[in-house]
């Protein structure tokens, strides 16, 4: 036996020596524990309650003895606060690592259907069911079995097609659990009342633990496994634990989904945004360097000074825009390069090419630098 078990077995032959002495009635009545270790520890701290009350005042023919048992039980119960202590540190860690688990995976979709896997994976229940409840509505979300892999996809088309929809309040036992927000033991599983005893029946599951799941402190639903006849106080605990770390790492993804998704609508916000900047500012070049001529004939001294300077007819011809890619046209460069030099598009320098072999009346490129060459050459006025 694992030591636990033989520290089990310690209490329940010092509870059998406390019911002989001191009557069938005492304690609880033999057998009443199944040999769960976590009643088996209640039962203890009740026997050991008892004796403190007899012992002092017992003067009887079984004193000796009922300080023998008191003294085992006293024991035992030390023991076993030890063990108890152990196998929560073990509980934590294992949770710890389900719950890293989980929130690998990404997503709050994958978060909701890994969850029981997680659960009987590194906490070491058999099966597990996830639900949630809306508008008083309890629906299964996933469900998992460590030794059955067909076991989850009965469930779900259980509820789904041939249960139909589950009203909280004909689950009393989970009804009770959410409105206090804490964990439940249920030790008679098999005559559980409602759907959940229909379909715990149909599992042969005997006893089962159960925690709400409260992500934003919010009950959202809550997560069932079976005991398989383990300490159902430390899977309580284990459960528990569970429950409320998963709420916190769901509430953290889905405020990530959330933040991916506001990101990438101000991403496409940007790019719109400078989208029509562009168009703006490439119209806006050409309306200021013709507004700049507008406004410099009316100041008086620049107006002179245009007077008395000679004009060349190519600036009658082409705008302040066309006369910078010509000139670049003339040096080599092509319609991309141009475009990455002046940071416009490649279609924009296309359409003022096309402007200007129209201006010039040129048949290409080539004719139009040509033309160009003449306008600007040396004596041209």
């Amino acid at each position: 036996m694992e030591p636990s078990d033989s520290l089990n077995a310690r209490a329940v032959a010092a509870l059998d020596d406390l019911r002989g002495l001191l009557g069938p009635g005492a304690v609880a009545a033999e057998g009443s524990h199944n040999g769960d270790p976590g009643i088996v520890e209640e039962l203890v701290d009740v026997g050991l309650t008892e004796l403190r009350g007899i012992l002092p005042n017992y003067t009887g023919p079984e004193a000796a003895r009922l300080a023998v048992v008191a003294l085992e039980l006293a024991d035992v119960q030390s023991l076993l606060a030890g063990e108890r202590t152990r196998r929560r540190v073990e509980g934590v860690v294992q949770v710890q690592r389900a719950l890293a688990r989980l929130r690998a995976v990404g997503s709050t979709e994958q978060m909701l259907m890994k969850a029981p896997e997680a659960v009987c994976e590194y906490c070491g229940f058999e099966r597990a069911l996830l639900w949630r409840i809306e508008a008083r509505v309890v629906t299964p979300l996933a469900a998992y079995s460590a030794r059955d892999p067909a076991w989850g996809g009965k469930v779900l088309h259980h509820f789904s097609s041939v249960h139909g929809p589950i009203m909280l309040d004909s689950l009393m036992l989970e009804n009770e659990m959410l409105r206090r927000r804490a964990p439940l033991i249920v030790h008679d599983a098999l005559n559980s009342p409602g759907a959940m005893g229909d379909l715990l029946r149909r599992s042969n599951i005997r006893s089962y633990v159960a925690a709400p799941v409260m992500p934003e402190g919010r009950v959202i639903g809550g997560i069932h496994a079976s005991t398989m006849a383990r300490d159902t106080v430390a899977d309580r605990d284990v459960l528990w634990a569970f429950a409320e770390g998963y709420g916190y790492a769901l509430e953290r993804t889905i405020l990530l989904e959330r933040l991916h998704d506001q990101g990438e609508r101000i991403r496409q916000l940007v790019a719109s945004t400078e989208s029509v900047l562009t168009e703006i500012r490439e119209a806006g070049l050409q309306i200021t360097n013709t507004s700049k001529g507008l406004l410099a004939t009316e100041a008086e001294p620049v107006r002179s000074a245009m007077l008395s300077a000679p004009v060349s007819p190519i600036h009658q011809i082409l705008t302040g825009r066309e006369l910078e890619i010509i000139e670049l046209l003339a040096h080599g460069e092509t319609n991309k390069q141009i475009a990455e030099r002046m940071v416009v598009s490649e279609g924009t320098v296309k359409s003022h090419v096309g402007n200007i072999l129209r201006k010039l009346q040129a048949a290409n490129r080539a004719e139009a630098v040509s033309k160009f060459m003449r306008l600007t050459g040396p004596g041209t006025a």
